[in-house]
């Protein structure tokens, strides 16, 4: 006999099917013009990118950092140019969307190479680019970091250390590790499709070296066309890396997390409960639950446990639980993402941070942060 959780998922995938198949059709005519797109874009390159020298010299460290801010630059974003420089980074700032004079110019002083390029292919797009460029330069990076700014970084400054020493046999290390997560009745276990998110890798010398590497950013075929973005680029790129031998990591993971949680007290757990985060009604009913529930009574342990668990199966450990996430790894980036999730998340992360929860994060990125916050909110009463 089929189990239920399996008829529940095989039933759950074909509604996201169904319910994915207007904007599936509607991309249909863009997605067979790409090729050419392609094609007319690398012969083009030189005329419809401008590539700019920054004011900063090349090293042995290099940072591709990605912006997309058409409403200027932010404040965040220099903090993290001035983070990399003092760590000994040349930034590579890519654009892939028009600046100011007066923002180009200030970004010239915290850059050694600068890209103009319009927003084809999204992040990856712009990574290929960049790569391309440095092999066309003839650089070979020692140390490569590759990000973007759909996150806050960093909110610790001593990030960067933490995964030299940390994670010092890994090719490739990001910050978090997306263990696809198998649902069955025991309440998840990760799968073997897994990889890093793409807003951040450190990528040693090791790995630049590698022919898998080169020919993955060689052959990449950047697209509009989001999901396969997301497939071929951000998932594809970690499991052809594994697949070649590299040895892949990050500064955090789920499973880390759950066996982190299970050595802490009841109280640290009543303090996770307390700066959770929800997006799914499910997941908000059981978090009731387990509210009425007294602290003294026998399984409560137990029963909190198994709801953080169920619940980190479906979304990201540190978008639902920022306390925890904070205390167990220390806080080290922060989606920027309008998703329902990360809104919540933002919330629960303030409301620590302003009771003294959890680590301060640089000052520019607090007051970011807060007025996110604080739109989200009016946004709400309006409705």
């Amino acid at each position: 006999m089929v189990p239920a959780w399996k008829i529940k998922r095989e039933l759950n995938r074909i509604k996201d099917q169904i319910l994915q198949l207007p904007g599936t059709l509607a991309s249909l005519p863009g997605r067979l013009r790409e090729p050419a797109r392609r094609d007319a874009y690398l012969r083009d390159f030189d005329r419809v990118t401008q590539r700019h020298a920054g004011r900063l010299p090349l090293g042995q460290k290099i940072a591709i950092f990605l912006i997309y801010q058409p409403h200027g630059i932010s404040p965040s974003t220099i903090a993290t140019c001035n983070w990399l420089i003092s760590e000994g980074y040349a930034p590579f700032l890519v654009l892939n969307c028009p600046v100011s004079e007066a923002d180009r110019d200030r970004l010239l002083d915290l850059c050694w190479s600068l890209l103009e390029r319009p927003n084809f292919g999204y992040d990856f797009g712009g990574y290929q680019d960049a790569i391309r460029l440095l092999n066309r330069d003839g650089a070979r990076p020692e140390r490569l970091i590759v990000m973007n700014d759909s996150i806050w970084a960093p909110m610790r400054s001593d990030l960067l250390a933490r995964i030299e020493t940390d994670f010092a046999e890994a090719d490739i290390c990001g910050l978090l590790h997306d263990e696809k997560v198998i649902h069955d009745t025991r309440g998840g276990m990760p799968s073997k499709r897994s990889h890093i998110e793409s807003y951040f890798y450190l990528i040693r010398r090791s790995a630049w070296d590698h022919p898998a590497f080169q020919a993955f950013w060689r052959d990449y075929q950047m697209t509009d066309y989001k999901p396969h973005t997301i497939k071929r680029g951000e998932i594809g790129f970690s499991r052809r890396m594994m697949a070649a031998g590299l040895r892949l990591d990050a500064y955090s993971r789920r499973e880390v997390f759950l066996q982190r949680l299970r050595e802490k007290d009841d109280a640290f757990l009543r303090q996770t409960l307390k700066y959770a985060a929800y997006a799914d009604a499910d997941r908000i009913k059981a978090a009731r639950r387990i509210a009425a529930l007294d602290p003294a009574s026998p399984g409560w342990r137990e029963a909190v446990l198994d709801h953080i668990r169920r619940t980190v199966n479906r979304k990201r450990f540190n978008a639902c639980f920022p306390f925890a996430n904070d205390q167990i790894f220390g806080t080290a980036f922060l989606k920027k993402s309008s998703e329902p999730i990360f809104a919540n998340m933002r919330a629960a992360y303030l409301r620590a941070l302003e009771e003294g929860m959890v680590a301060e994060p640089p000052a520019e990125i607090r007051a970011e942060i807060a007025a996110m916050v604080e739109r989200a909110a009016g946004a709400g009463k309006q409705r």
